[in-house]
């Protein structure tokens, strides 16, 4: 166990460069996560807090990734056959999970706990996500907050080991690993008789490739990833068990470097925030001065200058020919200052992509159609780096999604043109390729859209000089191709099969009606007398 501490505290060493800046942009973009042990939003988190500009930027993204990438009441993402040759039945049962998955989705604790880790994702740059089945045998997922994990990738790029300090209490821990797991230390605590739900019991879940194992034998010992249950306290294992799939999802905004951790919208406009904390309480200050102007007296008028509104003060002829009382440095420029913040917080929208999200929520009843995709297209594509990034994140997790439901019986049974044969020669699912249905994913996808249908009118002008050039086309699967990309519900869709059925039978009706006009068409022969 000495080995795995050391790895632990060796992963926190390189993680605690970031933490500097993830305490600093808390405080200006997630201030209600400044005291991770607190089990509310405490004022004081507020406190010193003069520009809200980046935590409603924020907020907005967060929102507009649930929105516009996760969106729950719509079918967001479909798996796909990633065999082009493995036909259509095999792509409607891949279509058929899909809808089954969404659903799935929806009944658990999935976009609760997904916004969280989008807000950490854009906030901080980095967030995390398990993905589990509860004792009941639903999918369950948990938001692990950014700071209280360590991370590393394989050589290809790819998340292989994670391991997070948490806390349970003992009625907790007794439930999760049962009391004869549990150290002395902690049984100590159960058996004292004090209230089982207060204390704090020290735990570390550390998952990582299993290097040695019986690739035969499919228990929870012998699984692709090890899973330890370490107790802090008591310095012991509480459990040992594995995964097929990596459990936890690391997802990030930007990449910064080779490291696992992500760059946040806020770091690439930091002095713009604090640029803007500071113009406020300037701004404040100027105004409650124009409300409230300092007033210059004379020292033989103290205490006799009525400020309250409508108060009356009597003054000498020598104190009016001085010009006392009067107002007295006010002359401050309330609106450059305005114009400053201006700047500064279009900066600030601009990093957290506001104008985006705003083109899809402001009226447009005076945009024509072409304006708005040309819109959409031109800010959609300033995010498509983040949003790329995030597919290629989110895979392991939707992966994971896919395996989980499948061996639950989930699934319908699929069919032999998805079957694979595998190393050992035994049949087995491959995992599917995910296409996202979002708006955002949509619009990129219209791009490509887009050049389907111009290759289409460039060969109808074509064909009309020369019929043989559509040879060069499927038009069946582009049809198929282009109307699953823009999300068409599988059910609308006639399979291959029934088409060719429907084609058949259009063939001899028609064979049928041609030779009913020839006989009606024939001279009949003369009647016998």
């Amino acid at each position: 166990m000495d080995s795995l501490l050391n790895t632990y505290n060796s992963l926190k060493a390189a993680r605690a460069p970031w933490e500097g800046w993830w305490d600093s942009l808390r405080r200006y973009v997630l201030p209600a996560r400044q005291d991770d042990d607190s089990p509310v939003a405490d004022a004081a988190s507020l406190r010193g807090l003069g520009d809200t500009t980046a935590v409603e930027a924020c907020q907005k993204l967060a929102s507009g990734h649930m929105s516009y990438i996760t969106p729950g009441h719509e079918m967001w993402f479909k798996w796909s056959c990633t065999d082009p040759d493995a036909g259509d039945e095999a792509e409607s049962w891949y279509n058929k999970c899909s809808e089954i998955a969404n659903a799935e989705l929806a009944r658990s604790n999935f976009y609760t706990e997904l916004h969280e880790c989008f807000l950490d994702r854009v906030g901080l740059g980095t967030g995390s996500l398990f993905c589990g089945n509860t004792r009941g045998g639903n999918l369950l997922f948990r938001h692990i907050p950014c700071g209280q994990f360590v991370c590393a990738e394989d050589d290809e790029g790819t998340l292989d080991t994670f391991m997070r300090e948490f806390t349970l209490t003992p009625h907790q821990a007794e439930a999760q690993f049962g009391r004869k797991a549990l150290g002395p230390h902690a049984r100590a605590m159960l058996e004292s008789g004090a209230e089982p739900h207060t204390g704090r019991l020290r735990f570390l879940h550390v998952v990582r490739p299993r290097h040695t194992r019986n690739r035969k034998r499919d228990d929870a010992r012998n699984m692709p990833f090890e899973s330890l249950y370490y107790s802090l306290d008591d310095n012991c294992v509480t459990e040992e068990s594995g995964y097929r799939e990596m459990p936890y999802m690391v997802t990030r905004f930007l990449r910064w470097g080779e490291g696992p951790y992500g760059l946040a919208p806020a770091r690439l406009v930091y002095p713009d925030i604090r640029q803007a904390q500071f113009l406020n309480r300037i701004l404040d200050m100027l105004g409650e001065v124009a409300a409230f102007p300092r007033i210059l007296e004379l020292a033989n008028q103290s205490g006799e200058v009525d400020l309250r509104a409508g108060g009356r003060t009597l003054i000498n002829p020598e104190s009016a020919s001085l010009g006392f009382p009067r107002e007295w440095a006010t002359s401050g420029r309330y609106d450059i200052g305005m114009d400053r913040l201006r700047q500064k917080q279009d900066a600030i929208n601009r990093a957290f992509f506001v104008p985006m999200l705003e083109l899809w929520s402001e009226r447009r009843q005076q945009m024509s159609a072409a304006e708005v995709y040309a819109r959409e297209n031109e800010r959609v594509m300033l995010f498509s780096p983040s949003f790329t990034l995030f597919t290629s994140d989110f895979r392991p997790l939707m992966e994971r999604v896919f395996a989980l439901l499948f061996r639950m019986g989930r699934f319908p049974q699929p069919p032999s043109t998805v079957l694979r044969a595998n190393a050992r020669g035994e049949a087995e699912v491959p995992e599917p390729r995910v296409v996202y249905q979002g708006r955002i994913a949509m619009v990129m996808r219209r791009i490509q859209s887009e050049g389907v249908e111009r290759a289409l009118q460039r060969l109808q002008s074509l064909a009309a000089l020369d019929p043989a050039v559509a040879d060069h086309v499927d038009l069946d699967r582009t049809f198929r191709l282009s109307a699953r990309l823009d999300g068409v519900p599988e059910g609308i869709l006639r399979s291959e099969s029934s088409v060719k059925r429907l084609r058949r039978k259009r063939e001899a009706d028609a064979a049928a009606l041609a030779f009913a006009q020839e006989q009606a068409t024939q001279p009949q022969p003369p009647s016998q007398p």
